[in-house]
């Protein structure tokens, strides 16, 4: 112990020493480049900031700067490897700590005692496993340390198991799992879908990928050629901390009406509408189908039914243009067509400037002598100067106002799709709906579900350049996009490899979401792993939750060694008794929950409990929870976990069995706690919980 307690003295030192160096490297680089006008700025600026976030980074790591040790030992060397959150070296090159994500610290994650291997950049590395220790420390203080041998991956997770949950999602370095490490490890060129049971870490999983991947992969690919996508707000403020806390700076985060905002780059409101039959349509591929027809005649009228003139002057031949057109790669959206077809249209008009001219001479000259009045001669004159000209500059004005649709937005082209959406849909119940939302998208109002059709519309327009660059996607909560949405992602972020992470048992909205990874699967080579294993709920909360998916025929998911109280049901929904039941919790919980399964009865307790404690309503258009007790729905509540969850009224009126929907809110109610749980009830119990 004082080996160790030596140890970390000595490795807080370093990060101090290198601390105060790093701030003299940033006085120094202020100092020497204040006034000099012809320096890069922009390169100035992202040294500092490079700097500054080592800063942030030291001075975290001062109060745990590894938590765990690998004794390695090849053929060559033996390596003595403090593994932690960052990797620190001081200006001899000396490795102070080794970096969670460099290939050697696989061995922690993954490997007992005795013969092994890593792949590193220069191939695998045989070797033994002498030693894996993992240390408690807190605040710059050894409090103990504990050597694993051939025990149980589970054995690791006991010192990080009973914490409790806060306002912001934790990393995991210290607890990365097997089955966790290999998804996060994975290649940034490979497609990746993940099905994981609720609590079985596929969110701080995506976001430690993400941190893997930047780190390395950074002479390759920077940080904001990754994107992270959220299903809301709420949920990508809730995630906002851990690839900062991990190092990560740069990488886009959005939710999905963020980014359907962002790539149409138009003023429009969304709304989520209740299940319909045109909602479970326009998710569909029948309705990208029909789209397409609409966009095949787009593309039929992109040139006029006219000639090419200037002041009358025929340039051009339409047939010879639409040739032209029609020749141009079909993979080119619609305005890279118009684009090629106007380049390749001037050099036409170029090749053949002079017999133009003279043509045009001609038509001038005939124009003259037929022309009896004075002034009108005049003009006619002056309009040989003009054709002339434009003839001399390729026609350039006259070519780029010769096609139609070049300056509609999408939102008007998608109006003018559901206006007409009877050449294109016969299905009469749909197309009252779709009527109905044609009056929406006059006002700029879109539904949720027309989200990926307007993403599509634009790219079939417009192209996607301006997401080219996007290297890796990472989609959580992807169980609840439906097939429309991921062809789109798919065509707009064509330069991307994709992990996808969610939970069919955890789909709540039938109309939009995906049934089977499959689905996905045909669009492109996807492999599908599988997190098993749930670390969040005790076995006994886990056991019940799992009657759910036992009932649905969905997978169990299986929890690990963490025993605790058994879930409690009480015949009891007064306010004035959830309101008691909060304040004992409160006694010994961080973070409490009381789950409604709607919105409105989570606002009635949130009217009712604000009076006697200090509780916060989350509601769809929230962006942050900043801890202690809410009244949340059901819904929102997916994706978050507390310390304690009171679910308010599990009676089969509420919760019915007969409804997949209302079965799996169920089961993402009572996979949010941690350590307690709660099921109030008024009259029967849900069937599948009797």
């Amino acid at each position: 112990m004082i080996e160790e307690k030596l140890k970390l003295e000595t490795v807080i030192k370093e990060y101090k020493k290198i601390f105060e160096e790093t701030k003299k490297d940033i006085n120094l680089v202020e100092t020497n480049n204040r006034g000099e006008e012809d320096l890069d700025f922009e390169i100035i600026e992202n040294l500092i900031i490079t700097f500054e976030n080592k800063l942030k980074y030291l001075n975290n790591g001062m109060k745990k700067p590894y938590f765990a040790r690998i004794d390695f030992e090849d053929s060559e060397d033996k390596d003595i490897c403090y593994i932690g959150k960052v990797g620190v070296m001081n200006k001899d090159n000396e490795i102070i700590t080794v970096d969670w994500r460099a290939p050697i610290s696989t061995l922690y994650y993954d490997s007992n005692i005795g013969e092994t291997s890593y792949l590193s950049p220069q191939g695998i590395v045989n070797g033994t496993l002498k030693l894996k220790r993992q240390y408690d420390i807190e605040d710059g203080i050894l409090n103990s340390y504990n050597d694993v041998d051939t025990v149980v991956e589970d054995e690791l997770l006991k010192p990080y198991l009973n914490v409790s949950s806060d306002s912001r999602l934790k990393n995991i370095v210290a607890s990365i799992q097997g089955e966790q490490n290999r998804i996060i490890r994975e290649s940034a060129y490979k497609n990746i879908i993940v099905q994981g049971v609720a609590g079985s870490g596929k969110t701080t999983v995506a976001l430690h990928r993400v941190a893997y991947l930047v780190y390395n992969n950074k002479l390759l690919i920077n940080p904001d050629q990754y994107m992270v996508i959220g299903p809301n707000k709420f949920f990508i403020n809730y995630i906002s901390s851990v690839l900062p806390d991990l190092d990560v700076n740069g990488v886009k985060q959005f939710d999905f009406i963020e980014l359907s905002k962002d790539y149409i780059e138009e003023k429009f409101n969304v709304i989520d509408t209740i299940d319909n039959q045109s909602t479970y349509y326009k998710t569909s591929y029948l309705y990208k189908e029909a789209l397409d027809k609409y966009i095949d005649y787009l593309d039929s009228i992109v040139i006029p039914n006219n000639n090419l003139y200037v002041f009358g002057f025929k340039i051009m031949d339409e047939n010879n243009i639409k040739k032209i057109y029609d020749g141009i790669n079909k993979n080119y959206s619609i305005f890279e067509k118009i684009e090629k077809c106007i380049m390749l249209v001037e050099k036409e008009i170029k090749d053949n400037a002079y017999n133009l001219i003279n043509k045009s001479n001609d038509y001038i000259n005939d124009l003259f002598d037929k022309e009896k009045d004075i002034l009108k001669k005049k003009e006619i004159i002056k309009k040989r100067e003009i054709i002339k000209k434009e003839i001399l500059n390729n026609a350039h004005s006259s070519v780029r106002k010769y096609f139609n649709i070049y300056n509609n937005s999408i939102i008007s082209l998608y109006s003018n799709f559901l206006e007409n959406i009877n050449n294109y849909i016969k299905e009469e119940v749909i197309l009252n709906y779709l009527k109905i939302d044609y009056k929406k998208i006059k006002k700029n109002i879109v539904e949720y579900e027309d989200l990926a059709a307007l993403m599509y519309l634009k790219y079939k327009i417009s192209g996607s350049k301006k997401y080219d660059k996007y290297k890796h996607i990472v989609v959580d909560e992807s169980q609840d996009y439906n097939e429309f949405i991921f062809y789109t992602f798919k065509k707009i972020m064509k330069n991307s490899t994709f992990s996808i992470f969610g939970d069919l048992a955890q789909s709540i909205y039938p109309y939009r979401s995906i049934n089977d990874w499959n689905t996905i699967k045909k669009l492109d080579d996807f492999k599908i792993l599988y997190l098993s294993k749930s670390y969040r709920t005790s076995i006994e909360i886990m056991n019940e939750a799992n009657k759910i998916n036992e009932y649905l025929k969905l997978p169990i998911a299986e929890p690990v060694i963490r025993h605790g109280n058994n879930p409690k049901y009480i015949n009891n929904m007064d306010y004035e008794f959830i309101l008691e039941k909060v304040k004992t919790l409160n006694t010994k919980n961080n973070t409490i929950a009381i789950i409604s399964k709607n919105e409105i009865d989570a606002k009635n307790i949130y009217k009712y409990l604000k009076d006697y404690i200090k509780i916060n309503l989350i509601e769809t258009n929230d962006n942050f929870y900043n801890g202690g007790i809410c009244s949340i729905n059901s819904s929102l509540a997916k994706g978050l976990e507390f310390d304690a969850v009171i679910i308010n009224g599990i009676d089969e009126e509420y919760f019915d069995s007969k409804i997949d929907t209302d079965m799996k809110l169920l089961y993402v109610s009572m996979t949010r706690p941690l350590h307690e749980l709660i099921l109030l009830y008024k009259n029967d119990i849900t069937s599948p919980l009797r």
